[in-house]
């Protein structure tokens, strides 16, 4: 257990007091006359490598504390990190709980006391007292933000929505393969070789609706099919249903456009622009902008008939934060839970209460669960490494949704390596894949099979398994997952390094080899009795022979895979 300074009082109209639930561990309860406590939080540096936070930064950077406060809220990122040290001890732990609403929350090193702070402030007044979570007891950090992030569902109302079995399929997404130039022809053309390379879903991203083309949004906001590309979008669809996929539709309410027929009649909710999107933000917190996003998305289901939304860009409400507003809510996080609320109500109504809402970070919230089933990583084309940051990072704060990856592209040129990296990388989420499957040189088409084949053998185990990593601060050298029950577990080793398998590991063993390395080396406290050595295709080309206990150094391609059969060392 480590000691901790914190928590103080940052002005003189905040009341703070403490209750110890257990060891290591406490409740902070803060006040303030004008409902805006403001809490700081205190560690001493100790031997501190790493704090873990939930926003779009694959690096686990110490900043300086007078670094510039970020905003949380439902939409953007969560109240919640962790101060960790090299053996991914946590000396500080914390979450708030509010999910919701507009936190300011900054963090970093104190260059005058040889600390770690962080300080936590509601931007608009409370009308109830801020309450955070705080820890220092020594645990794992993923078990640290794992529990962290339950106990800030726990606070909110409701429970989180349970994910269909169509979220847990294998994705083809047209947008990394065919950007905005998509039709009928193409999704169709596409949607045959998907369900023949064993995807479940096809995702038809942007570039479907009305001005979808350039790369630009300046037609958004009517979301009604492009008649050149799509002359009947609920054909389309159909088409893709009769090869066994379902279909999820791309949308972006919230973005404007001036060429849209809505425009003049929505641009007055919408006085805040996008640079890097070229078109007008409209603003939650009015009634009339949340009734369009609803009608919006309900229109997209019922004439249609998608099986999914991909609802896009919903972090783009965060610039209205501190912003005065003109609407009926004056905080973006309650405007935005109000707004999908009402879009969940109105599915319902229409019988349509099953069509599971995708959401990419950084909305990741656990309140974020109340509206929608799966988290996907932000855009990180071709990116492996943040891929997998991306992933594990959603898994560790999700509470129930699933994980899907950001879409997988690689080089046509690179092999079946180049296909395994890509799929390693994602292998704890559901993998989406945007390649023009008809251009794949046979050897990668039979990777991307293969390999898809192998992450469905262990779906249940990657994505629901128990969850533990270490090297967070390196970008997860190792990630585990067991499901104790089934007797197995996967280990993915993304590092060359040492990988304990201890003596009350599963008796079955997936290792993935997502290195450069040419072997793999094992600590076992297990006797292997069987193995199959994989290439990155995933098709077997050796065997193991029966080994351990001990250190033990095994022969697997690079991007290959290991199955071990193992049994107690006293067996």
């Amino acid at each position: 257990m480590r000691a901790w300074v914190g928590p103080v009082a940052r002005d003189a109209g905040t009341r703070v007091s403490c209750t110890s639930r257990e060891a290591g561990t406490v409740h902070i309860l803060a006040t303030a006359d004008d409902g805006v406590p403001q809490v700081r939080l205190e560690v001493d540096l100790a031997d501190a490598v790493s704090y873990w936070q939930p926003g779009l930064n694959t690096t686990r950077s110490l900043p300086p504390d007078w670094m510039e406060a970020s905003v949380t809220s439902l939409v953007e990122g969560a109240p919640l990190g962790a101060l960790y040290n090299a053996a991914g001890e946590v000396l500080l732990g914390w979450a708030a709980a509010e999910p919701v609403v507009e936190l300011s929350v900054r963090y970093g090193v104190s260059e005058e006391c040889n600390t770690f702070v962080i300080d936590v402030a509601p931007v608009l007044p409370l009308d109830h007292e801020l309450e955070l979570l705080v820890r220092w007891d020594g645990q794992q950090v993923a078990t640290v933000v794992r529990e962290s992030a339950a106990w800030m569902s726990d606070q909110c109302p409701g429970a989180p929505l349970t994910p269909l079995p169509m979220t847990r399929e294998p994705v083809y997404s047209t947008w990394y393969a065919f950007n905005q130039d998509i039709d009928h022809a193409s999704v169709v053309s596409a949607a045959s070789g998907a369900a023949a390379a064993g995807f479940g879903s096809l995702f038809i991203d942007d570039g479907w609706q009305q001005f979808g083309h350039g790369r630009g949004y300046q037609g958004c906001g009517d979301w009604l099919p492009d008649r050149r590309k799509f002359t009947d979008l609920a054909d389309t669809v159909a088409k893709v249903h009769d090869e066994g996929l379902a279909v999820a539709l791309w949308v972006a309410p919230l973005l404007l456009g001036a060429e849209a027929e809505v425009f003049q009649g929505l641009n007055r909710y919408a006085p805040l622009r996008s640079g890097p999107l070229n078109c007008a933000v409209l603003d939650p917190r009015f009634r009339e902008v949340r009734e369009h996003v609803v009608g919006t998305c309900v229109r997209l289901v019922r004439d249609y008939g998608a099986d999914l939304l991909k609802v896009d860009f919903l972090d783009q409400a965060m610039l209205y934060r501190a912003h005065p507003s003109g609407g009926d809510v004056d905080d973006v996080g309650q405007a935005m839970a109000l707004m999908l609320e009402g879009v969940r109500t109105g599915l319902d109504a229409l019988g349509f209460s099953r069509v599971p809402l995708e959401f990419r970070q950084p909305y990741v919230s656990p309140a974020i669960s109340r509206f929608g089933e799966i988290l996907r990583a932000n855009d990180c084309p071709a990116d492996s490494l943040a891929n997998r940051v991306s992933t594990i990072d959603a898994r560790l704060v999700s509470v129930g949704q699933v994980v899907h990856s950001d879409p997988l592209m690689w080089g046509t040129s690179g092999g079946a390596v180049a296909v395994a990296q890509q799929l390693y990388a994602s292998w704890f989420a559901v993998p989406q894949v945007s390649m023009r499957l008809d251009e794949l040189p046979d050897d990668q088409h039979l990777a991307l099979t293969g390999l898809l084949a192998l992450w469905r053998d262990l779906v249940d185990v990657s994505l629901f398994g128990h969850l533990t990593v270490t090297g967070a601060e390196r970008g997860y050298e190792t990630v585990r997952a067991v499901d104790r029950n089934a007797g197995l577990s996967v280990l993915a080793l993304y590092s060359p390094v040492v990988a304990d398998v201890p003596s009350d590991a599963t008796p079955h063993l997936t290792v993935l080899n997502a290195t450069a390395a040419d072997t793999v080396i094992l600590r076992l406290q297990r006797h292997v009795v069987d193995g199959v050595i994989r290439c990155p295709s995933g098709k077997q080309i050796g065997v193991v022979a029966p080994c351990g206990p001990g250190l033990v150094e095994l022969m697997v391609p690079p991007f290959g895979s290991l199955f071990l059969e193992t049994v107690p060392a006293s067996a």
